[in-house]
């Protein structure tokens, strides 16, 4: 009996795993090297395989740590590893767009943060008035900036409203971006 109540569990985990992995766009073995290679298909030798490639390259593991090989949970973690890409790269000529209060890169910054087309001439003015705050010092680093920024906008009520994590989120998963003052979506 305890053997036929272990094997029901195991089966129904199973089974709830197998729809979860199907959902997430990988078959039972899992995110990895192995659902890259031997993409969303349940055949049971093409699962056996990327098992099997994600076991020897340790694949899996390390595409849960880092976020990559369909390894995300969402777009959350894409979202934010693109903005601070973003600032990385872009850090002297975004700090040059935010003193002056305007340009491409803060406008594609602003786009980035999930911010509506509404929103961003008032990015673009908050970051003038308080750019000595968002950027104190010549050693002030791009994630510093990046951090100064998010939490000025969360400060800002109506950049709180119109610039949300969302619609950051939504933008970075291909999704239709929901705006702030109306009904319509933008791509």
């Amino acid at each position: 009996m305890r053997k036929l109540t272990w094997g029901l569990a195991l089966g129904a985990v199973m089974t709830l795993y197998t729809a979860t992995a199907s959902a997430q766009g990988y078959g039972m073995a899992g995110c990895g090297l192995g659902s890259l290679v031997f993409q969303n298909d349940n055949a049971m030798i093409k699962q056996i395989l990327a098992a099997t490639t994600n076991g020897t390259f340790g694949s899996q593991t390390f595409g849960i740590t880092s976020g990559t090989s369909n390894c995300t949970s969402g777009g959350v973690l894409k979202s934010e590893k693109e903005q601070a890409a973003f600032v990385e790269v872009n850090f002297r000529d975004l700090k040059r767009d935010m003193a002056a209060g305007g340009g491409e890169f803060l406008t594609s910054f602003s786009t980035l943060l999930g911010c509506d087309a509404s929103a961003k001439a008032g990015l673009g003015k908050m970051t003038q008035e308080k750019y000595e705050a968002l950027v104190p010092s010549n050693d002030t680093t791009p994630m510093q900036l990046l951090w100064s920024v998010k939490t000025q906008i969360k400060a800002t009520p109506a950049l709180a409203q119109s610039c949300s994590d969302e619609r950051a989120i939504a933008r970075a998963e291909g999704k239709p971006v929901k705006l702030a003052s109306s009904r319509s979506a933008i791509k």
